[in-house]
């Protein structure tokens, strides 16, 4: 199993093809594609994917900023032909090349002259995200990696960072139940600042992604107790953006608990 994994239709190298025949060749049979505020990898692995025997359960992960912090918010079971899921999909592929503009104008400002045209192009099919800014600073030869450009022009606080159009955590919770979903706290080991569990769980918070690449066992540990104290679901996987991304982790490489089962969310998903 592993139910995060990021395709060409967000910052993945793979597509979805790619990623399908992977899984079967790795015998992991249940997978979730992920793509940064897409569903399109989705929509296109689903015939292959039950033509090779592989249960791809539907995944989204929202990128979210507000009073509750950067969270990013993993969305699992919903229908994606829900209105207000797609209308969201496609207002924040908009808004992402609105907000890639102005952070490479901050980078154009900061002597790092790159083109929203070569970024756009990086990202293909899929939508813009820092990943694709990032590598076309690297190209360009003002960084040796992109994972060092982003860290220190393009995440939150640094110099080129621009604010985005607003969507909180909460509003991602309630756009995946508006969608029949369940809303998970993607890697909370990975944030540098205390997550608020309780705030998230008053919002509806469905789980936890408690087994992560970048997890360590302190991690698990911590996160494992704090889904089980406050009753909530535990989901886990690799993160997989592509063998040369800054998150190489293979499919099914993260050994996940067995109290995670897909059974077990549908039968959650009645309550709802």
């Amino acid at each position: 199993m592993d139910l995060h994994i990021h395709s060409i239709y967000s910052d993945g190298q793979w597509t979805p093809e790619q990623i399908i025949q992977t899984a079967k060749e790795e015998q992991v049979t249940v997978i979730s594609i992920t793509d940064h505020d897409a569903i399109e990898g989705y929509k296109r692995g689903k015939p292959l994917a039950a033509k090779e025997g592989i249960h791809l359960i539907p995944g989204i992960e929202l990128n979210t900023d507000g009073e509750l912090g950067e969270l990013h918010i993993l969305g699992y079971l919903f229908d994606p032909d829900r209105p207000k899921l797609t209308a969201h999909v496609a207002w924040r592929q908009e808004e992402r090349v609105k907000w890639g503009r102005e952070i490479i104008e901050n980078l154009c400002k900061l002597d790092y002259p790159i083109t929203l045209e070569a970024c756009l192009d990086r990202a293909g099919e899929g939508v813009l995200v820092r990943t694709h800014i990032a590598e076309e600073l690297a190209a360009a030869g003002y960084f040796e990696t992109a994972g060092e450009a982003y860290d220190t022009l393009l995440k939150k606080g640094k110099p080129a960072y621009a604010e985005r159009a607003a969507f909180s955590a909460a509003d991602a919770i309630q756009l995946i139940h508006d969608a029949g979903g369940l809303a998970f706290l993607a890697h909370p080991g990975a944030y540098e600042f205390e997550v608020p569990l309780e705030e998230l769980v008053a919002h509806g918070l469905d789980g936890i992604e408690v087994y992560h690449s970048k997890h360590t066992e302190q991690d698990i540990r911590k996160w494992k107790e704090s889904a089980e104290s406050c009753q909530l679901l535990i989901s886990g996987g690799s993160d997989f953006h592509g063998p040369t991304s800054r998150n190489p982790y293979p499919i099914g490489s993260v050994g996940i608990g067995r109290e995670v089962t897909v059974a077990d969310w549908g039968r959650r998903m009645l309550t709802l």
